[in-house]
């Protein structure tokens, strides 16, 4: 954990707590999703363009997050737990991928060699305005949270990045036993960071997660859209650069989501 200034400076701050989300706010895959995908089937007879996996893998994903309830912990959903979870969405992958039912053997062989993929540090890239922005809040005596919808990889992940040193306080939902949008892990956070609602500003890329969860929880947000998706539907950050300026009330001026009743 890096060292904190002063908390008299932290004080005077417009947010002296700051809550992010993890992928697509910090961090995203070196190439894609589907790239890894692609990589990854290739030796098992399965030869698919990356933008049929990426474009399987999203519509998967769509189609497991109506099956469990919002806020409820997806990894644990099943009794086989995250690997089973995880087993049902490469399944269903890579079917939906390849236009065919495949033998269990194959996903759990493919299970094998994705679990090393994305363990690989080499697999996921921190965006370039990220460290400058994290530097920012910290030596304007801001402290830092993570709040994410994460299987039990994210705490190894986080250190082989080297981002761990900054946050006081990691929220990993899987770890917690409950997702955003629910309150309660924001609440956990906030509670380690011996901080109120008030106090803090929360960032994150999706709205019903991040947006909603955050202002159920009593705390103002801000959204990041790095790639486009929410095509003028909310106002949002492009990266994070201007967020040292609006945890201090200074700088730039980007729509902040007040929490309700303020």
């Amino acid at each position: 954990m890096l060292e904190s200034p002063p908390r008299e400076q932290a004080l005077t701050m417009r947010y002296p707590i700051v809550l992010l989300d993890v992928g697509e706010t910090l961090v995203g895959p070196r190439d894609s999703f589907g790239a890894a995908y692609a990589r990854a089937l290739a030796p098992l007879g399965v030869e698919l363009p990356e933008e049929l996996w990426e474009r399987c893998m999203r519509e998967v994903w769509d189609d497991m997050e109506g099956v469990v309830p919002r806020g409820r912990d997806r990894y644990a959903h099943y009794p086989g737990g995250e690997r089973e979870y995880w087993f049902r969405f490469a399944k269903a992958t890579i079917e939906n991928a390849a236009g065919r039912t495949v033998a269990d053997s194959l996903v759990n062989e493919a299970l094998e060699l994705l679990g090393r993929a994305f363990r690989d540090v080499d697999a996921w890239k921190v965006y370039a305005d990220v460290i400058p922005a994290l530097v920012g809040l910290r030596d304007s005596g801001v402290r830092l949270g993570i709040v994410s919808n994460w299987d039990s990889r994210l705490p190894r992940l986080l250190d082989d990045l080297g981002l761990a040193p900054f946050f006081d306080s990691v929220g990993v939902s899987h770890l917690e036993g409950v997702e955003k949008p629910d309150p309660e892990l924001f609440h956990r956070v906030l509670r380690r960071l011996d901080a109120r609602p008030g106090q803090a500003l929360h960032v994150g890329d999706l709205p019903e997660a991040d947006l909603d969860g955050a202002r159920a929880a009593g705390l103002d947000a801000v959204l990041i859209d790095r790639r486009g998706r929410l095509e003028g539907a909310y106002p949002a950050m492009k990266d994070l650069r201007p967020l040292p300026g609006l945890a201090r009330g200074t700088g730039e001026t980007w729509p902040i989501f007040p929490a309700p009743g303020e």
